[in-house]
């Protein structure tokens, strides 16, 4: 893999201060700004430096969103809009396909996956007895194979890092890196 396309391990080197990306399967940018919530008379390209500046002076979420090997993928820096209406989002973000949910923040790891309207399996990868959804054992030996120990056993890795490499293995997710760090990418606002 080239340094524009190289998984989405990267993610915690680029976003040290936290992160979420929700991938939605074959969900273009501004459809998937707007299932995420945000007014359509708020997107506009904007580079990271671009929304955090936005996000940190105006008091508003700001995500970008962008497509890649057949999937939509949107970030937002620090912070995770994703986590204040679980329930509701992941039914209007994973209808007629499915998605993954990624997060990283100083207070929160989780991982979840929805398909058709519901959420099949979400989980803290640093307590992963906490399984829930419709299918909550759907990932254990995705789980276990990635360093997350599935049975409660303590973490011998780092449960982000294994949290990314399990969702890179099990649904061939990758990120361009120089659009998501640097470029410009269709962005909306959420309040």
């Amino acid at each position: 893999m080239t340094e524009t396309s190289a998984g989405i391990s990267w993610l915690p080197d680029h976003f040290r201060q936290g992160f979420s990306v929700v991938f939605v399967r074959g969900v273009e940018p501004r459809d998937l700004l707007l299932r995420l919530g945000c007014e359509e008379g708020t997107l506009t390209e904007l580079t990271r430096e671009e929304a955090e500046e936005i996000d940190v002076d105006e008091d508003v979420r700001v995500i970008r969103a962008g497509f890649f090997d057949g999937w939509g993928y949107a970030v937002q820096s620090w912070d995770a809009h994703v986590l204040g209406e679980e329930g509701a989002l992941m039914e209007r973000i994973s209808m007629g396909t499915e998605a993954v949910i990624l997060v990283s923040t100083a207070t929160v790891p989780w991982f979840a996956y929805s398909a058709g309207g519901r959420l099949v399996c979400g989980f803290d990868p640093g307590t992963p007895l906490g399984r829930y959804g419709a299918d909550p054992d759907r990932f254990v030996v995705a789980m276990e194979r990635s360093g997350i120990p599935a049975g409660g056993a303590p973490a011998e890795v780092e449960p982000v890092a294994a949290m990314l490499r399990m969702a890179e293995a099990e649904f061939g997710l990758n990120l361009p890196v120089e659009d998501v760090v640097r470029g410009a990418l269709l962005a909306g606002q959420v309040d």
